[in-house]
């Protein structure tokens, strides 16, 4: 199995917790097993903690997931915040819901959690070692040497592979997605899965980051530009071909059906339906975009590794810069129900009131727009 390049997702985010992708020795390993029985412990600060996701649940609740097993839950639009009971104390990565009540956590050690009670509480439905398990018994039924040794080599190493992301498709499939080309899917909410590690073309096992849909297409994307698509409610993925040799670490899909991919040093690219071509769109950073959202007036943010905001006032076609109070890597964004904006990143958690996000707005300037295409 190969060893990550470049500057990934997981280097930008992690570096600083002491996970790396490489397997890990055995002391180390078996730290990393007992975390996946451990129950998260309480934290005094919550919101000043590593958090690496965050979103809207059922338009009222808040939840976001971070460092050994954190996940914490606001239902008063990010002003208070509770700590959830999580039956791990790995990392999480991300997280997505299909309504108010049920949603699904992935991360470190191949962990994918899952709650009914709307992030409250969670149990977990795989782990590393039971994923690469079901990757070596569907390797042997194939039939295919070279299936069968990229499994075992999974097995030995101890699951110790992170997942990075997760969907929750509108056929009412459930995937999950990380690195060195981990994938897996599950028809029944997490109950039972799928390997889908020898169906995707994805030959040099390249890490995905995660996955978008929009109207008629579903783009997996992630490690050197790698770009996979497939027609909505279909798991056959295609490879497309990209519009980078960088990686691509987050999307955003607009109301209007376009895609933003965000990518290394400031690179983002549009596209405006199912089949168009891709474009750069030019930003005033030339450091990773990691995440975006769009605000319910129809305005696009995104968060970058330096701690960038950007805000789109004409959707997602022109980026500017916004003045922060503080600043530091931001992993992800979302609009509570009050029209604040949430941020999280390696210092926790920050709350930008819609007065702070309208009156901060910087000038864009033309040399700013130079240096971001010369990168």
């Amino acid at each position: 199995m190969k060893n990550a390049t470049g500057t990934t997702r997981r280097t930008l985010l992690c570096a600083a917790l002491g996970f790396g992708l490489a397997p890990a020795w055995a002391g180390a390993a078996e730290h990393k097993v007992r975390a996946l029985q451990q129950q998260a412990l309480k934290v005094a600060r919550p919101t000043q903690a590593v958090l690496q996701a965050v979103t809207s649940v059922g338009g009222q609740r808040l939840v976001a997931v971070g460092e050994r097993g954190l996940v914490i839950f606001s239902d008063d639009a990010g002003q208070s915040w509770n700590q959830a009971s999580v039956p791990v104390s790995v990392t999480l990565t991300a997280l997505c819901f299909a309504d108010d009540r049920r949603g699904w956590a992935v991360g470190n050690m191949g962990v994918v959690l899952a709650t009914e009670d709307g992030g409250a509480s969670w149990r977990k439905c795989l782990d590393g070692l039971a994923a690469a398990h079901l990757a070596f018994m569907e390797a042997k039924a194939a039939g295919s040497t070279e299936l069968l040794d990229a499994a075992r080599q999974l097995v030995e190493e101890g699951g110790d592979k992170p997942l990075l992301g997760v969907r929750y498709s509108a056929d009412g499939t459930l995937y999950v997605v990380g690195a060195y080309g981990l994938a897996f899917s599950s028809k029944d909410g997490g109950k039972h899965w799928t390997s889908l590690m020898h169906r995707w073309p994805n030959p040099d096992g390249l890490s995905y980051y995660g996955m978008v849909e929009r109207r008629g297409q579903t783009l997996l994307y992630g490690e050197q530009g790698l770009l996979l698509g497939a027609p909505s409610s279909a798991a056959e993925f295609a490879a497309l071909e990209s519009p980078s040799n960088g990686s691509l670490f987050g999307a955003q899909v607009l109301g209007d059906g376009a895609v933003l991919l965000l990518g290394l040093r400031g690179k983002l690219l549009r596209s405006e339906a199912p089949g168009s071509a891709w474009r750069m769109v030019q930003t005033p950073v030339d450091a990773a975009l990691m995440a975006g959202a769009q605000l319910g007036d129809g305005r696009a943010v995104l968060v970058g590794a330096a701690g960038q905001l950007l805000l789109s006032e004409d959707g997602g076609n022109r980026f500017q810069p916004v003045t922060l109070r503080q600043r530091f890597p931001f992993t992800g964004v979302t609009q509570a129900p009050d029209g604040a904006l949430l941020l999280t990143g390696m210092r926790g958690l920050v709350r930008l009131a819609p007065s702070e996000l309208a009156s901060t707005v910087q000038p864009f300037s033309t040399s700013s727009m130079v240096r971001s295409l010369a990168a």
